[in-house]
């Protein structure tokens, strides 16, 4: 009867043998699978090193135990020298990791590189960036697609602003800036003291703070007031007009001058404020006295609401 060569290499093998038989046949099959994940519709990625050490281990096991040995076979790298199976191992690994990596496909990304002149919306020229507690214009930096975007310069704000049309509203006790036609975009507050300064206001009060009323000769000089930062001097009655001069006390240069007729007034501005003089009672031609005149000086006192 003939001998079955299958049952008598069967039967020669060891447990040991079997142990790196199946640790060969995994590493050959691991290897060609965890490469085919790299062509799969959505790719799976091994790092070429796995694969290269199942390979690796798959050759130096198999020829080990079944092909002769490895006793003199050496690996160097650098000061580092293995020998044996090591050297096996290591060297196939070394190979084929650096063929795989030549092998390794270019997996498209899913979304393609970002370039923000085209990819945003709405185009990066119709807005800016600003700092939420400021309002203040920054710029943008993209550091890992080497891009950024410039904040505008004031002119270019400043001819944008131009075209905004704002009004102003009471919201909660305070002034709000509203961009029109927008009541929820409030832009700011302004004190109402800041509006009343530049001429702003609801309503206006005038009031007169009055000073002394003096009596003049045709020609006199008299200063009316300490607080007042003039003096006032007639220059002559004529043609029932009063002439006067309002002389500074700093270096008594002519603040003001002017003429009034009969009972009349003036108004004039020196120094920011506003004055009211008036001739309240005048006689340019008495009987037995000399002519004189009556004249009142009041400041007046402009508070807005």
């Amino acid at each position: 009867m003939a001998e079955n060569p299958i049952k008598n290499v069967a039967d020669r093998l060891t447990a040991e043998d079997i142990v790196i038989i199946i640790a060969i046949v995994l590493t050959l099959l691991l290897a060609p699978f965890l490469t085919f994940l790299w062509f799969l519709e959505t790719p799976i990625l091994i790092p070429p090193p796995v694969i290269a050490i199942f390979l690796g281990i798959a050759v130096s096991a198999l020829l080990y135990r079944f092909l002769g040995g490895v006793h003199d076979a050496s690996f160097t790298v650098g000061a580092l020298k293995v020998t044996g199976t090591a050297a096996i191992l290591i060297g196939v690994a070394w190979w084929s990791n650096g063929e795989l990596k030549n092998s390794l496909p270019k997996v498209k990304s899913k979304y393609p590189p970002f370039d923000i002149k085209h990819d945003v919306v709405p185009n990066y020229k119709s807005w800016y960036a600003v700092n939420i507690d400021t309002g203040k214009p920054v710029s943008l930096d993209f550091p890992k697609h080497n891009q950024k975007q410039n904040l505008p310069s004031i002119e270019v704000l400043n001819d944008i602003r131009l075209n905004q049309k704002l009004e102003l509203k009471v919201k909660e006790g305070a002034i709000a800036v509203i961009q029109k036609n927008n009541n929820k975009s409030i832009l700011g507050v302004i004190d109402k003291n800041d509006l009343s300064e530049i001429g702003y206001h609801n309503e206006m009060k005038v009031d007169l703070k009055p000073y002394r009323v003096a009596t003049f000769k045709a020609s006199q000089s008299i200063d009316i007031n300490t607080n007042l930062p003039f003096t006032v001097e007639t220059n002559g009655f004529s043609e029932n007009y009063t002439r006067f001069i309002l002389r500074s006390k700093n270096d008594q240069s002519i603040v003001y001058e002017d003429s009034i007729q009969l009972r009349g007034a003036k108004l004039f501005k020196h120094e920011s404020k506003f004055y009211l003089i008036s001739v309240v009672q005048v006689n340019h031609a008495p009987d037995n006295v000399d002519p004189y005149a009556k004249i009142y000086i009041a400041e007046i006192v402009v508070n807005y609401v």
